[in-house]
This record gives C-alpha cells, structure tokens and sequence, in this order.
C-alpha cells in the first residue's frame, strides 16, 4: 500500500516526515517555502493523516513504507527530513538504504531510548465516549486532565474529526497505544550500523528531546553529522520558530 503525500514545487527531491500525532499538513508552511528550489514530498506515515492503518509500527515497516513511496515516485539524489518519530525514520531509513538517499536532517530527535510520556494521554483519548462529545472544548477539557501542555492538546485535537456528523480520531489510537514503548525507542537491530551521508541534527534549546548528552550516540551512528540548536524553542521546532528553523535547513541543504 502507498502512503497518502502531498507534492510541492519542482527540483532536488526533499522527503519530509511527521512525528507521532502529526501528519504531511503540519509542515505545509515549511514545505511550501522549501518548494521555491526543490520538489518536497510531505507523506502521512501509517497510522496517521490520510494514509492506511497497520497492526504494527514497527521503525523497519514504516521505513519500508517510505522505500516503496520514493520508489513509485522515481526518487533520485534525494535529500530526507524528519521530526521526533519521523526523524527515528529517517535515521533508520539512511542506516538501512544509505544508497538512495544523499543527506539527512532530523528534527529534535536522536537515536537513543527515550522513555516515553504519551501512556495517560493516548489512553485518555480510547476512553473518551466521543458520542457524548459536543465540541473540540469537550474534548480539550478531557486531555486537560491527564497533561498541562497546552500545546501538545491543541496538537492532538488537529486528530479529532467529523465523520457523517460524529467525532472520531482520524489516527490508528489502538495501534499507536500498543506501540509506544517500541516508537519511544530506537530499534535494537540497527544499533550497530553507522551511515556516513552529511547529516543535520538541529534540536530545540527548550527541548529535553536532543540534549548534548545525545551527541554520543548520534556521531556513533552518523559520525558526519553536525548538531545545532535553536534558541528558544522547544519540540516543534518548525511551528515555533520557522524562520530560524528553515535558515538552518537552507544553509545545509544548499551546501550537501
């Protein structure tokens, strides 16, 4: 099955992937101003946005996944990017197919074993009776409960959609529910495998996703790799601070 993907522009190929929760739409404003030199390919990963829903989330399936996109749509000399899960595979894709890929930036995000902090809140949103459910207000109120972050709520609700009148989650919850502890990790079987494609870490000063004590692992796996950080960030380092974000991407991607 072919992953959902939106197209921007025409030039060197740039892929971009999603994190957890997200979808190609959360970078269209990146992607759009990427798209004035290159071609940018923006794909719903399994189990989010518009593409098809799977058992499993493995790294390994959804890096096959964007193997078989790129593939059907003849990539060449392309460059890849990735946010927080998107990033994990992207750096999964480049350290299993280095050869059809030219460089690589990932998004506040390195290869480590994160514990993750997403159980309560995606067991919230099973729970949640969305027959009873009124209004987006009804259901910000019920995330409230498990988290303070205002900006991971409003994030999660960009999930909650009408279908024939009736809330409903557009992503695959009890896959992603299953999955959390393998997605939070970075996969055991490619530990050992190092990948020496130009390589752009650029992470959030505000954000404990990509801390210097990541540095070791990171040039472990990409020992080309050059790591910088956006001050006064956080996570969502595209939303928060796109100008900023995208002279880092420009200035590297003009010189790969």
């Amino acid at each position: 099955m072919l992953l959902n993907y939106q197209e921007y522009g025409q030039g060197r190929p740039i892929v971009i992937l999603h994190g957890l929760f997200g979808s190609s739409r959360n970078w269209q404003g990146i992607a759009r101003s990427l798209a004035e030199t290159h071609r940018v390919i923006t794909p719903d990963l399994r189990n989010h946005g518009h593409s098809f829903h799977e058992n499993s989330m493995s790294y390994i399936d959804m890096a096959d996944d964007v193997i078989t996109l790129c593939d059907h749509l003849n990539l060449s000399d392309c460059l890849l990017m990735g946010h927080s899960m998107g990033g994990k595979v992207a750096m999964s894709i480049a350290l299993l197919h280095p050869e059809q890929f030219s460089a690589l930036v990932i998004v506040d995000i390195a290869p480590f074993d994160y514990e993750h902090s997403f159980h309560d809140l995606v067991e919230t949103m099973l729970n949640m009776d969305l027959n009873k459910i009124k209004n987006r207000t009804e259901a910000e109120a019920e995330l409230n409960k498990v988290t303070n972050d205002i900006n991971t709520v409003q994030f999660i609700l960009q999930n909650l959609t009408r279908v024939d009148g009736k809330f409903c989650w557009r992503v695959n919850l009890d896959t992603i529910y299953t999955s959390l502890t393998s997605v939070s990790q970075f996969p055991e079987n490619l530990k050992n495998r190092t990948c020496h494609m130009p390589s752009l870490f650029v992470g959030g000063s505000e954000s404990a996703y990509l801390k210097s004590s990541h540095n070791t692992a990171i040039y472990q796996h990409f020992p080309a790799a050059e790591i910088t950080m956006i001050e006064g960030s956080g996570h969502w380092l595209h939303a928060e601070k796109p100008k900023e974000f995208l002279k880092e991407v420009k200035t590297f991607i003009n010189y790969v």
